[in-house]
């Protein structure tokens, strides 16, 4: 009787996830479909070599285009849409891309070969690569660049070296320096622990000291860094694969179940993004960048961020000299603000943003 049970259990959930995989997303296909004058294309386009995916929505090709560099490294956006784009779909155009290795595109490719070509430069230089194809496709002297974690790495050196492309650049959990980062998030972390009593998750934090680890990144970098947010998650201080997460990657109507398990696997995602990860401990400080940019900069930061530190973030900010910047905080929300307060990040990004890239402008200084 208990193996019937179990069977039967089993079989109602493959039957539901089944039945989810293959209704719910084309409900949300058939309710937000997008109409002349907008843009709804996915495809597949050479950059730096090797074919890449990138995917267009807006209903309105008129509107200001963002270009959305997804986090991670490893961590496309693109199943996550209907998650909180629609309801910005009226004001802009948005193109989301998976980098090398990275959801669709790992697949499209050798992963192994293409793991040879990843460098920081290489990104940048992709990144630039897609800019300038998203420029003639849509007829665009400039686009608006959005960085989430990883991106906000990458944004904010792409918009440095090529300032004269962009209208803007907008940091979401944005890093200022990873080592540093992991060092803040960890002891916060480990107080959280103590303050509630939980002796397996203390014992487990103190297993994986002194963090972030002394030793060069690799496999055990790697195990160290799964434990942790792991924990982080538990407390709802770094992002999880929790229960949100995963209904939405498999409701997503525009990945595959194969598409999806690509950034699933945690350590698998990592290994094919080493170099990158290797630079952001090894190197990357975003006061080596300098503190003066030629674009608008804006930064909207969760509250309770402790992937991307709000308070890092926010010092850095008022260091900045820019044509025009704002900060946004974000209540009730973490390092996916977008997510976790959809409506304050909406409410931002139509009311307080867009003024500036329709030519109204923001007089800016950090609130």
């Amino acid at each position: 009787m208990i193996t019937v049970a179990f069977s039967a259990i089993i079989v109602f959930i493959f039957v539901f996830f089944v039945a989810i995989r293959c209704v719910y997303p084309a409900v949300l296909r058939r309710g937000h479909k997008i109409k002349t004058p907008g843009i709804d294309l996915m495809e597949n386009v050479k950059i730096g070599g090797i074919s890449q995916t990138l995917y267009f929505r807006g209903e309105n090709t008129a509107n200001p285009v963002i270009l959305y560099l997804h986090g991670g490294p490893g961590s496309p956006m693109i199943p996550f849409i209907h998650g909180f784009q629609y309801n910005l779909e009226k004001d802009y155009t948005f193109v989301h891309w998976d980098q090398r290795n990275t959801g669709r595109t790992f697949r499209l490719n050798n992963p192994d070969q293409v793991l040879e070509t990843l460098t920081p430069e290489r990104a940048i230089d992709d990144a630039y690569e897609v800019t300038q194809y998203i420029r003639q496709k849509l007829n665009k002297d400039k686009i608006a660049v959005i960085g989430h974690s990883w991106g906000s790495v990458l944004g904010s050196m792409l918009v440095r070296k090529y300032p004269q492309d962009y209208n803007a650049y907008i940091g979401i959990g944005q890093c200022v320096n990873m080592t540093e980062n992991e060092r803040v998030g960890y002891q916060k972390v480990v107080n959280t622990a103590r303050e509630v009593g939980n002796v397996k998750d203390i014992a487990a934090l103190e297993s994986i000291a002194p963090y972030p680890p002394e030793e060069p990144y690799g496999d055990s970098f790697i195990k160290k860094i799964l434990i942790i947010r792991g924990i982080q998650a538990k407390y709802k201080q770094a992002v999880s694969f929790d229960w949100t997460i995963l209904r939405l990657m498999l409701t997503s109507p525009y990945y595959t179940f194969g598409d999806i398990m690509v950034p699933l696997n945690g350590v698998k995602k990592l290994r094919y993004q080493e170099p990158i990860m290797r630079f952001l401990f090894d190197k990357y400080d975003i006061h080596n960048l300098g503190t003066e940019y030629e674009v608008p900069v804006f930064y909207i930061m969760g509250e309770n961020d402790f992937n991307t530190p709000y308070a890092m973030a926010k010092t850095f900010f008022e260091e900045i000299s820019a044509p025009d910047k704002k900060f946004f905080s974000i209540p009730q929300a973490g390092h996916e603000p977008m997510l976790s307060n959809k409506k304050e990040f909406n409410r931002v990004m139509i009311e307080e943003i867009r003024l500036l890239l329709d030519g109204g402008g923001i007089n800016g200084t950090s609130v």
